[in-house]
């Protein structure tokens, strides 16, 4: 049998689109992750409207939009049933990302799309995983098994291995094998090395996001934004970040916060988006999937670096005005194309009058194109880029204005003067006034008669139902019923208040259409014995029963303040739902921006240089390109058709192309003839006893399975030549050598080089060379090498 693997884009080739794509491994359908952009606009969705109901499992990277901002829609809307797959974190801070992003654009406009009732029951159906946690996928997907490795770039970032039979396939995108201040670097490149299982995958399907980007050293980076950042608020301005609210929100918060600690500064630190409170409560419960440092340092002081010291947390606009002067505001969303980042780029930048100082936004990443976000990024690098060739080309007399920090790896491009008028959309939410108010206010004292009335017949219906119950004999009872259906007339639906449901962030509690009834209650039990209920209590539950009493009594009920507490460790307040009369204003402007401009690349993944060094390590023997544009994408497809003993199999797929990506692999069953178990010689490799079998294949009349038996009319002097059977992993082999005394580093593409006399590599087929002069180092290496196989 042949396993049947296709692989289909439904977005994110060839594009920085949201990422989704489809793997199909022989019946079975994969979703690789679920991703949307902000502007959620459904005809992006058509192409997985049509496979929704088809998936078997989702498997989902990262917490951020890009990755899982449809999971909630498609679940709801467009028929997708399956089981999903997640990291804790992402299932956390994803639903963090999708609050935050639903009630910004409830701030702006009449958005129906999902609701938050949608986000949480698509993410209470998550399955969740640990890393490197094996899980046997159930049910028509059983024979595949799924593994969680960290990805980096965000919290619970998830590299995924997929495997079946012989067939491994590594779906890793967006990842950083760089460490940095909240996340240790991807353990898919740790300490130089590819991990070995995901090593020699049958497929691997990255990204060329970054492909061609260079990045300078990070501590240069931090530089360059605090340099900005201070220069802005002492000449008496604001800076604004725009990020998002669940995922790199963590780097800067943790950054900044560290930094104003380590210098006391003054200058007040906010992060406001919708959900601050929660974003900064799953990170302090989440610190064993962060960084080594962040743990020990907790372990060891037991201050969790999560319990700012300096960044306030703010969910309104309106906080802001406690804080006066020169301030640092982290604000979602990073496209600028909604929430409060949008609210403050107007505000600080775009309204009259004009500052005195200007105002500085600094972008910490390019955000997806299209976007207001991206248009500036765009700007700043085209001016940036402009002047340096300009001074490069200058006359060495001539004097320029440009400050620049320089790096071994590129120029860190500073800040510009940006001033132009742009034409936008303004979304404001206004309270209702003059007719509309008295419109309003009328429609609100009907439906609260109508609440009265209701009301009213509820009073009733309960107090005949207790006159009800102190009737002695049925014929009164049946004149209570007869005097019941005469109030209640026709069937009638009215609102229950379901006292005990939480509505949850923003949202009411639920209540549900019921016709008026109450149960009776039996004051007599099965034997004719009166019912006292105080008979059964427990004498704490009287005890606590009397002092409710008296504290009713008393106008005062302050519970346990203890109790009060741990629900606030747990449940973090966030802001309550704004009741007060309004309307949505759209309006098309022209507005003219007026700021300092600057980016500094706090994306948090892996660079095109350290890609081209990353992916012959991991040695796949299918390659396919994915999430970045035509012109990266086809430049890392052609550096790896460049390296030598790399696979050639490379595939850059359009949107809805599907690509046959099957493995040569075919597998048989036969049976064994007692004869021929007899002879066979097994050579132990690892926990296994390998032999070679030479015999004849022939069908017993008895059985519809073949037999193999041993071929007697092969010659006994002929020999056939050796067969090496193992898969020994360079990272491996380095270890049996160091331990024997030799040294060995690797260098250039995977090369392990070796006494700096002999070269051991393994070819984009998986063969092993070693090469290099015949000496005593020579052959002791070729005999360790042979050492690690089964030599059959």
């Amino acid at each position: 049998m042949t396993s049947y693997i296709k692989f289909t884009p439904i977005s994110g080739a060839k594009s920085e689109d949201a990422l989704c794509y489809l793997l199909e491994i022989d019946e079975v359908k994969i979703l690789l992750d679920c991703g949307w952009s902000d502007k959620f606009d459904v005809e992006d969705l058509v192409t997985l409207k049509k496979v929704a109901k088809q998936i078997d499992a989702v498997l989902i990277s990262h917490c951020d939009l890009s990755h899982l901002g449809a999971y909630p829609y498609a679940k709801s809307q467009l028929g997708l049933k399956c089981p999903v797959y997640s990291t804790v974190p992402v299932v956390n801070m994803g639903k963090m990302c999708m609050y935050d992003l639903h009630q910004s654009k409830t701030n702006e406009v009449e958005f129906d799309t999902f609701t938050l009732e949608h986000v949480d029951e698509a993410f209470d159906k998550i399955t969740s995983l640990r890393y490197s946690q094996p899980y046997a996928l159930p049910g028509k997907c059983q024979g595949i098994t799924i593994t969680a490795y960290a990805a980096a770039h965000t919290i619970g970032g998830t590299i995924w291995k997929i495997k079946q039979d012989t067939d491994e396939i590594v779906y890793a995108v967006d990842f950083n094998h760089r460490k940095e201040s909240h996340l240790d670097g991807t353990v898919l490149h740790s300490n130089g090395n590819v991990l070995d299982a995901l090593t020699r995958p049958s497929l691997l399907i990255t990204d060329a996001l970054n492909a061609a980007v260079v990045h300078p050293p990070r501590k240069d980076r931090y530089a360059a934004m605090f340099d900005t950042m201070m220069t802005t608020l002492r000449s008496g301005g604001s800076v604004l970040l725009p990020t998002d609210s669940s995922a790199r929100v963590l780097e800067l918060s943790y950054l900044l916060d560290k930094h104003w600690t380590q210098n006391q500064l003054t200058y007040p630190l906010i992060m406001l988006t919708n959900t601050s409170y929660h974003t900064a409560h799953f990170a302090k419960i989440m610190l064993e999937w962060m960084g080594d440092d962040l743990t020990q340092h907790f372990s060891q002081t037991r201050e969790n670096p999560f319990d700012f010291k300096y960044l306030r947390l703010c969910h309104k606009l309106e906080d802001l005005d406690v804080y006066s002067g020169p301030k640092v505001v982290i604000a979602s969303n990073n496209s600028l194309e909604t929430g409060f980042a949008r609210d403050l780029f107007l505000r600080w930048m775009g309204e009259e009058p004009r500052p005195v100082t200007h105002n500085t936004l600094i972008l910490t990443d390019r955000s997806a194109p299209g976007s207001l976000a991206r248009h500036l990024h765009d700007i700043w690098d085209e001016r940036t880029t402009a002047e340096a060739a300009a001074a490069a080309t200058a006359d060495d007399n001539t004097t320029t204005t440009i400050t620049t920090h320089k790096t071994n790896a590129r120029v860190i491009k500073p800040s510009i003067d940006y001033n132009e008028t742009m034409h936008m959309t303004v979304y404001k939410r206004v309270p209702l006034e003059g007719e509309e108010l008295a419109e309003y206010e009328e429609r609100q004292r009907e439906k609260a008669e109508r609440d009265a009335a209701q009301a009213a017949i509820i009073a009733r219906s309960k107090s005949i139902m207790e006159e009800d119950e102190l009737l002695s004999d049925e014929s009164d009872i049946d004149e209570a019923d007869d005097t019941m259906e005469d109030l209640l007339g026709d069937q009638f639906d009215l609102y229950v208040k379901d006292a005990g449901r939480s509505g949850g962030f923003f949202k009411q509690a639920q209540s549900y259409r019921m016709f008026p009834y109450l149960e009776r209650r039996k004051r007599i039990d099965d034997y004719g014995e009166a019912i006292q209920v105080e008979h059964f209590m427990k004498a704490s539950d009287l005890d606590r029963l009397q002092l409710e009493k008296e504290e009713g009594e008393g106008g005062a009920n302050f519970g346990n303040k203890e109790d009060d507490m741990v629900i606030d460790a747990v449940e973090p307040l966030l802001p309550g739902k704004d009741e007060k009369p309004m309307k949505y204003i759209t309006t098309e402007q022209d507005v003219t921006i007026q700021c300092r401009l600057r980016y500094v690349d706090l994306e948090g993944l892996s660079d095109g240089r350290s890609m081209k060094t990353i992916l012959p390590q991991i040695a796949p023997r299918k390659l396919i390109i994915v999430h970045g544009s035509t012109r990266p994408t086809e430049e890392l497809a052609q550096a790896c058709r460049n390296m030598d003993h790399f696979t050639k199999e490379i595939f850059t797929p359009d949107i809805s192309q599907v690509l046959n990506v099957s493995a040569a692999t075919n597998i048989y069953r036969v049976r064994l003839t007692d004869a021929m178990v007899s002879s066979l010689q097994f050579s132990k490799l690892d926990d296994y006893e390998l032999a070679r079998v030479s015999g004849r294949i022939h069908y017993p009349t008895d059985s519809t399975t073949p037999s193999l038996d041993v071929d007697t009319s092969e010659q006994p002097s002929r020999k056939s030549p050796s067969v090496f059977v193992g898969d020994i992993r360079l990272s491996e082999f380095k270890r049996v050598l160091q331990a024997e005394g030799i040294s060995a580093e690797f260098k250039g593409e995977g090369v392990l080089v070796c006494n700096d006399c002999v070269a051991v590599r393994k070819t984009g087929t998986g063969q092993l060379l070693v090469e290099g002069i015949l000496s005593p180092d020579y052959y002791k290496i070729r005999s360790l090498l042979y050492a690690q196989h089964a030599i059959l």
